[in-house]
């Protein structure tokens, strides 16, 4: 009696098993073949026994077998073995078998059982993880602006093609600290003194320096980097982006180096919009989807088949890795909230941000009336606003930093203020007169391009930059169209 219902209870759980279980004699005669094999392979019971088993192999993969069953002749066992097999009508999908030898009482083997499991699903998924990271580096290597991408540990992981084809090197030259081989002797020094103490401060950076092009010649080019988070706010290491501005660097007269370097500017704004957009529109949405469908096939699988939704499980947190790495790359190259809801909200979440992961105490001051701008004007506010504080956590030594950003009916005005060590008269002379310091440049290039003015006004209690843009009477407050997202 008790042989009997182990032995209905075995049948019992074979038959409600969501894996097909087939069971062949040593000659790959088809002995028995439960209720998920019918499904999965579209063969009724009666169809399949007494078959051979290559009823359900593709031509192409019917060496496989004879080497499964020399395998299990001798007693081996064929685990978690990937292939293909043919259904009923012709069609194929991918599988993992587990394969194990059937013994009699005296343990001679007189058979075999096979336990096939449908991959279909987690290939599918493997392969759309692929692709959305082929997308998001053929974005990256399509853009003009060479792209790097540094960890945590400060050591560069990742170079586009652009930057590769620049110095003529391949990415394995190029990876962790080799791509600093490249930098002219003169400017590594300072280049490294940068980048290590904004790494360490978790700031944003920019500098000028010279790199050799894969001509031999040495290049100036501009390089900006900005840390990377996860929405959680861990950190991740940097992401940046470089120009080669060596013909702007050696124009002959000043006009036209600040002519050049504001198309620069505009080409660069509009690039990392356009990526950002397309970061966000098609890799992000194809990764959200990829997310969502592996979230159910995880959930439907945890019951039935808890080893398939625990591999499920991996590929879904690899997927969704991915998605916080594109999402934060995509505000790191322009921030969405610039776009979609204007100047007051994007400054007020980068403000967040930056104070929450400082020791300065920022308060930010928008009127009301300050509405929206033109497109390129709010851009250049938010990027000198950026700059200032760059330059206060940096340089000032302050606690504290204040923000005011006023509209009056003929100009808008901007004011940044810290409590820190302060400037001589004769620094910020020299720095207006050339542009010099870390992005006054940028800032000033920016606001001329909107006919504005800056100045900046320092003693031994701190520090104020001040602008001035002026603006359209046309331009109303209210009536002002939301300009599109591009994140």
């Amino acid at each position: 009696m008790e042989f009997d219902q182990s032995t209905n209870l075995l049948a019992a759980i074979v038959d409600s098993s969501d894996d097909a279980i087939i069971s062949k004699s040593l000659q790959g005669v088809i002995t028995s073949w439960n209720k998920s094999a019918e499904r999965m392979f579209g063969y009724a019971a009666e169809e399949a026994v007494g078959q051979h088993i290559t009823l359900i192999i593709p031509p192409e993969r019917l060496s496989e077998e004879t080497d499964i069953l020399d395998r299990l002749g001798r007693g081996q066992r064929v685990d978690h073995f990937q292939t293909v097999r043919r259904r009923k009508d012709g069609t194929l999908l991918d599988v993992s078998l587990t394969i194990s030898p059937i013994r009699d009482s005296s343990g001679r083997i007189v058979g075999a059982s096979k336990v096939a499991r449908d991959i279909t699903g987690q290939k599918r998924a493997e392969t759309a993880l692929r692709e959305s990271e082929q997308r998001f580096r053929v974005i990256t290597e399509a853009s003009p602006i060479m792209v790097w991408m540094a960890g945590t540990d400060k050591l560069c992981y990742y170079f586009s093609k652009g930057w590769l084809d620049f110095v003529g090197r391949t990415l394995e030259q190029e990876y962790g600290n080799g791509w600093a081989e490249n930098v002219h002797p003169e400017d590594f020094d300072r280049c490294l003194k940068i980048y290590e103490s904004c790494f360490d401060e978790r700031s944003p950076f920019e500098m000028q320096y010279r790199l050799r092009h894969h001509t031999g010649q040495y290049r100036w080019i501009l390089d900006r980097g900005v840390p990377r988070y996860t929405p959680d706010g861990v950190f991740e290491g940097y992401v940046g982006g470089c120009l080669d501005i060596h013909d702007q660097k050696e124009a002959a007269e000043q006009i036209h180096v600040a002519e050049n370097v504001t198309r620069l500017m505009k080409a660069q704004d509009e690039e990392r919009r356009r990526i950002a957009r397309e970061l966000h529109d098609s890799a992000g949405q194809t990764l959200t989807v990829l997310g969502m469908g592996l979230a159910q096939l995880v959930h439907r699988a945890e019951t039935a088949a808890p080893e398939l939704a625990r591999e499920g499980k991996k590929i879904e947190a690899i997927v969704q890795q991915l998605h916080r790495e594109i999402r934060t790359a995509s505000y790191l190259i322009h921030p969405p909230l610039l776009d979609e809801s204007g100047l007051a909200s994007a400054l007020r979440l980068y403000v967040e941000g930056l104070a929450e992961r400082s020791e300065v105490s920022v308060t930010l001051d928008i009127a009301d009336n300050v509405g929206r701008l033109p497109e390129g004007m709010e851009l250049a506010i938010f990027r000198m606003v950026q700059e200032c504080l760059t330059n206060i956590f940096r340089h000032s030594g302050s606690k504290t930093a204040f923000i005011r950003i006023a509209r009056q009916r003929e100009d808008v005005q901007i004011e940044v203020r810290d409590e820190g060590k302060g400037m001589s008269p004769e620094r910020i002379k020299d720095i207006l007169r050339r542009g010099s310091g870390v992005g006054i440049r940028g800032m000033q290039e920016r606001l001329r391009q909107f006919h504005g003015t800056m100045h900046i006004e320092s003693s031994d209690s701190g520090t104020t930059v001040i602008a001035s843009i002026p603006v359209a009477e046309d331009i109303r407050f209210a009536d002002h169209q939301a300009l599109p997202a591009a994140g």
